[in-house]
């Protein structure tokens, strides 16, 4: 099993580095990435996660910020 871990984790670093050197030559050969992100907005719906995640952060300091002047008071 500890093999099979470290194949797996040797094959996603590639991965990751793969990705990270296409994004690196994209971006040195002009790669707009206004287009980039226009692209994958419209096909993963970025922004409603961006949204969605800004929310549930606020909703959080919130409640963290309610717990901590219940704790003082």
């Amino acid at each position: 099993m500890k093999k099979a871990g470290r194949v797996i984790l040797i094959v996603v670093l590639a991965a990751v580095l793969l990705g990270a050197v296409c994004v690196g030559v994209g971006l040195m050969t002009g790669a707009d990435t206004m287009r980039i992100y226009s692209a994958l907005d419209e096909r993963y719906n970025i922004a409603a996660y961006q949204e969605a995640y800004a929310q549930y952060a606020g909703e959080l300091i919130d409640f963290a910020r309610d717990v901590w002047q219940a704790l003082t008071a």
